[in-house]
Order: C-alpha cells, then sequence, then structure tokens
C-alpha cells in the first residue's frame, strides 16, 4: 500500500510539503513555512494532520523557508527521523532556519507590544532560535547522483535541481511486488544560468509531482536582461537618482551582482557608481 498526501504546495506556492505512507515507512518531501497573506500564514499554526513522531525520514529539496521553514515546529512535536539534504543545503539550512527562529521571536514581540496596549494576553512564537536550532542534528548531508537505501524497500537519489545552491529532484523507488519510481521535481531553474548548474535531466518516473510556480511565464534570457539593467542605471543615475532593487538573499542577490559585475566590466555602466548589499 502507498499512500500520497499533498499538505502543502498545492493550492498555494508555499508551505511545500507531501507525505508519502508506505507499509512500514513515513517520509515527508520538504516540509515548509506557509507565507503570503493572513489566511495562508495562519495554516502554520494548524496542527499537522499526521503525528510527527511516526515520520521516519524527511527529504528536503532545498533550504528556502517554504520548504523547509516548519522543520522546527515538527521536531518540537516529537519528530527524531533523519532530514535528507544535500551537503550545501545542510550548509544553508545552518543559517537559514535559526534565522527564521529569529524572524518569529522578534515578529511576536512585535504583536506582543500591540497586544499588550489593547490588554491582550500575549503570543508565543511559532517557534525560536532554540527550536530551530535543534533541528540542525537531524540532519543527513549526502551528494548529488548517489544512491540511498532508506528501507530494504526505498531507495532515493538526489539530482541537481538547477534551482538555488544544493537544490535537488527527488528520485525515490518502491520495491513491492514491482518496482516503481516516484520523481519529486522540488523547485526547477533555468538552463544556462551563471551561477548554478543545469537542472539534471531525469530520464523515466511512473510518477511526476512537479512544481509549476512560472508554469505560465516566459522569462526573458540574460542577454535581454542586462542591458535593460544597464539602461535603468545610467538613466538614474544620469539625474541623480538611486536604483534599489529588492532582491532574494539566496541565489537572486548573487545573480544580480554577477549581472552588475558584467556590466562593469564591459563598461556599459560607469565604475564609480556605489554598490551596497
Amino acid at each position: 500500500m502507498v499512500r500520497l498526501r499533498f499538505l502543502g504546495g498545492a493550492g498555494t506556492v508555499t508551505g511545500s510539503c507531501f507525505l508519502l505512507e508506505l507499509e512500514d515507512t513515513k517520509l515527508l518531501i520538504d516540509c515548509g513555512l506557509f507565507q503570503g497573506n493572513r489566511s495562508v500564514r495562519e495554516r502554520n499554526w494548524r496542527p499537522f494532520s499526521f503525528s510527527p513522531a511516526e515520520i521516519d525520514y524527511v527529504v528536503l529539496t532545498h533550504a528556502h523557508i517554504d520548504h523547509s521553514g516548519l522543520l522546527p515546529r515538527l521536531c518540537r512535536q516529537g519528530f527524531q527521523g533523519r532530514i535528507i539534504a544535500t551537503r550545501a543545503t545542510v550548509d544553508l539550512a545552518r543559517i537559514m532556519l535559526p534565522d527564521s527562529g529569529y524572524i518569529q521571536e522578534t515578529e511576536a514581540e512585535w504583536q506582543n507590544r500591540k497586544r499588550a496596549r489593547r490588554g491582550l494576553e500575549p503570543l508565543e512564537p511559532l517557534y525560536t532560535v532554540a527550536d530551530a536550532e535543534a533541528v540542525l542534528p537531524y540532519f543527513l548531508g549526502v551528494n548529488y547522483d548517489e544512491i540511498i537505501s532508506l528501507t530494504p524497500t526505498v531507495k532515493i537519489r538526489l539530482r541537481d535541481a538547477g534551482h538555488i545552491l544544493g537544490s535537488a529532484i527527488v528520485e525515490l523507488w518502491l520495491q513491492g511486488e514491482d518496482e516503481f519510481k516516484i520523481v519529486f521535481t522540488g523547485d526547477l531553474g533555468n538552463s544556462r544560468q551563471p551561477l548554478i548548474r543545469d537542472p539534471a535531466l531525469i530520464e523515466a518516473a511512473d510518477y511526476l509531482v512537479l512544481e509549476s510556480t512560472y508554469g505560465a511565464r516566459l522569462h526573458g534570457s540574460q542577454e535581454e536582461r542586462r542591458p535593460r539593467l544597464a539602461q535603468i542605471i545610467c538613466e538614474t543615475t544620469a539625474h541623480g537618482g538611486n536604483v534599489i532593487i529588492p532582491a532574494f538573499a539566496i541565489a537572486r542577490t548573487q545573480d544580480l551582482l554577477y549581472d552588475l559585475n558584467t556590466l562593469f566590466r564591459s563598461g556599459e555602466i560607469p565604475h564609480n557608481i556605489p554598490v551596497y548589499v
């Protein structure tokens, strides 16, 4: 008997979490934080629809908080299994999960200052820095393309997803009367990126769980993007203005710095423009 449940990342972009229930093993693919408007964020506080203590493994596709950000809550509520991820994802999670705990604490403090003025009881944070740090010993870093036997009937392999550093596509083989294969793509990146390798090509699968965040959007190429960026910078600075570019801290900021360096070196933007990160 194999049962797959979609607990997040379906119907919403964030909160990625899939529960795979086998006869003798239960594993999660990701355990992410719900991000967005209030009604979406409130899902982070709902009880898990399973017993965390019964989960044997979490396979983490990458370190982004919408894929990893509920791991501290999972562990605080009884999970004691292993969290399997690429070595780079483990390194990033050691930074990002405690940082997420700090954000949860500061948001609770801010809410409680407002509640105190109204005479309301204080709220507890979703989890704390200490909760996040308690997760880290459960991580097991593995190499790309290495087949790992979780049980006699379950094998996994992590392939490069080309999304951010350490991101992975999960190939999962289940052995019963017949062996079959499930693939979870996680978040997929584009090809021909300057800093991240292209996504691996998956040759076959019996079942495919595919992300589609940008499935209806066409992205311009870097060759199109850089001249437009140079034009904006030159026009703005020529009029004495400042260019403010919001960017995610992981991957997007590094890509932007690479583009700026390329434009500086080619002379497409003036060398005397200061850059602050």
